[in-house]
């Protein structure tokens, strides 16, 4: 809180005194390092922006930051990211004392017209990136990320250690968002396969080279978007693609919805049932004969 000019903190649960401070105790409490540089980096940028201490922030500063990203013609998904990423800032201070007022409540966010079903690809489509592929590492990656729908940070962290065999049944146990595990069924002849990569000493499926290090996320959407051109499905692709994929190939062949949220690792089951508006000329009537 501000009195004739001097910034005085309001008592609380954290030790920050400063910007920097409160900024890195933030960052701290997020599990991924990717997570973390992309939040750094979102927040410094605003900073830089505004030229203001967080204390001093306002709602229309906010509102001008949202404004000068779409001047800049950023995508309207970004700047949604950009700006779920500063409420979460400002929300961490209100909670912890650092600030006694957030600002971000009252921006509203932009709405997305994110059209799910320009981003599926069909089981041939994907057959066919996999037959234009350079190695079995870059085949195996596609067919992991459909066949299992991992997220594509999920997918190139994979390692012989997350799999277990129980009853002649292959489990794959993934750590995904928020550091919350799953466990999900791997079809027998994709196990099979994947036992091709397997080198001793070497602890990642999907390593760079001879190095025991995991592929980079951009190395994996450059190498899809090249895949993807020499397919001629065109070079817009994105790894999420063969998520979004996965989730409406299942809901067609018969998945139970409550499976695929678990498959997929969703928090809410409305974020699974996105998926079921995408069955096209389908309709309840046709189940319903009179």
């Amino acid at each position: 809180m501000i009195f004739g000019g001097i910034m005085v903190r309001l008592s609380g649960v954290t030790r920050a005194q400063k910007d920097e401070e409160i900024i890195l105790s933030w960052l701290t409490n997020k599990q991924s390092i990717h997570t973390q540089k992309q939040y750094g980096y979102t927040i410094q940028h605003f900073l830089a922006f505004t030229d203001k201490d967080l204390a001093e922030i306002s709602v229309e500063d906010i509102q001008d930051y949202m404004k000068s990203l779409k001047l800049r013609e950023q995508k309207i998904s970004t700047i949604k990211v950009k700006l779920m990423i500063i409420k979460s800032l400002f929300s961490y201070c209100l909670k912890t004392g650092y600030l006694s007022l957030n600002p971000s409540v009252l921006v509203n966010n932009p709405k997305v017209n994110d059209n799910i079903s320009q981003k599926l690809l069909s089981i041939d489509d994907v057959k066919r990136l996999m037959s234009h592929t350079d190695n079995l590492r870059d085949k195996l990656l596609i067919r992991v990320m459909f066949g299992l729908g991992l997220r594509v940070s999920e997918a190139i962290n994979l390692t012989w250690a997350n799999f277990s065999i129980d009853d002649e049944k292959v489990n794959l146990t993934i750590v995904g968002k928020g550091n919350k595990p799953r466990t999900v069924l791997v079809n027998p002849s994709l196990w099979q396969e994947l036992q091709e990569l397997r080198k001793d000493g070497i602890d990642y499926i999907f390593m760079v080279a001879k190095r025991n290090t995991p592929m980079k996320r951009n190395t994996a959407h450059n190498m899809l978007k090249r895949v993807g051109k020499k397919a001629g499905l065109g070079d817009s692709l994105s790894c999420h693609w063969l998520r979004h994929s996965h989730a409406t190939e299942a809901i067609k062949g018969g998945c139970d919805l409550s499976l695929l949220q678990q498959s997929l690792g969703h928090s809410s089951i409305t974020t699974t049932q996105k998926y079921l508006c995408l069955r096209k000329n389908e309709g309840s009537g046709t189940y319903v004969d009179i």
